[in-house]
């Protein structure tokens, strides 16, 4: 598996946005193309992709401050869910944050990933709310630095 940074309009953005279409948008009734998308051109896009180059998962960080970063839209293929995908994305992803010195991160997490997310040491921060018509949790999470 290989994980890189996404540049955003590439061929590999087109394949991220059909994943998290695929895995996060239709199975609620959403259409990802009816959002504006010009606002993720700012913010880093991160892709797992297996051996014959296929994107497996994705996600996407915003800086929100020179330490402060908000991740939003993690995906993993359902046929690569279970096998740590997930969790070795995120895990680089927060190595890359945290030298480019982002080390606090928080997310809206969706009530059934909360789970996911604790054991990858991140914390429930306020109560229960509605997005995309789903229940979210805010979660945060302080990293350490990465040489």
């Amino acid at each position: 598996m290989i994980i890189r940074e996404i540049q955003f309009g590439s061929e590999e953005f087109r394949r991220e946005c059909e994943l998290r279409q695929r895995v996060l948008r239709a199975p609620i009734g959403l259409n990802l193309y009816e959002e504006n998308l010009d606002g993720e051109k700012e913010q880093f896009h991160f892709g797992l992709f297996d051996g014959q180059g296929k994107l497996v998962a994705c996600v996407i960080a915003v800086a929100l401050s020179p330490t402060r970063a908000k991740i939003r839209q993690m995906a993993v293929a359902p046929d690569q869910q279970g096998k740590g995908c997930g969790r070795l994305l995120l895990e680089s992803v927060e190595a890359t944050l945290a030298r480019r010195g982002l080390m606090n991160l928080s997310m809206h997490a969706r009530k059934t990933a909360v789970g996911f997310y604790q054991a990858l040491g991140y914390a429930t921060s306020g109560g229960e709310f509605t997005e995309v018509g789903l229940p979210h949790l805010t979660m945060e999470k302080c990293l350490t630095a990465h040489p």
